[in-house]
């Protein structure tokens, strides 16, 4: 397995997680990991994934990064644009993609990095 990531993404985070552990990489989406973790705060989710060692992937840009400019600890975020990755079906598959080669290339943020899916 090339690399760990919590895929905290507003829609279709199982398929995200699914798709990247059928690729051979050890992610987990937050509504898998613990029943309620999706409705905490962005605070608690950045920490459990924190405890973990685990990178998040989230397209909730103000709140993470705020986070993160705030000096909270992290074990890395990627930001997923919008823009870049539309909500449709074709949009969600490049997602995916993406994700899959940023893991495949050890791409990742470390601790405390930030990074951008492209």
């Amino acid at each position: 397995m090339t690399g760990s990531a919590s895929a905290q993404v507003g829609v279709a985070l199982r398929y995200y997680a699914a798709h990247l552990r059928q690729s051979g990489h050890d992610a987990v989406a937050v509504l898998e990991i613990e029943v309620g973790l999706a409705a905490k705060t962005d605070e608690d989710v950045l920490a459990r994934a924190s405890r973990n060692r685990r990178c998040v992937v989230t397209e909730n840009i103000s709140d993470f990064a705020r986070l993160a400019q705030q000096g909270f600890g992290h074990h890395g975020i990627v930001f997923i644009s919008g823009r870049r990755f539309p909500r449709t079906g074709a949009g969600l598959q490049r997602i995916a993609k993406a994700l899959d080669e940023m893991l495949t290339a050890d791409g990742l943020p470390g601790p405390d990095g930030v990074a951008w899916l492209r």
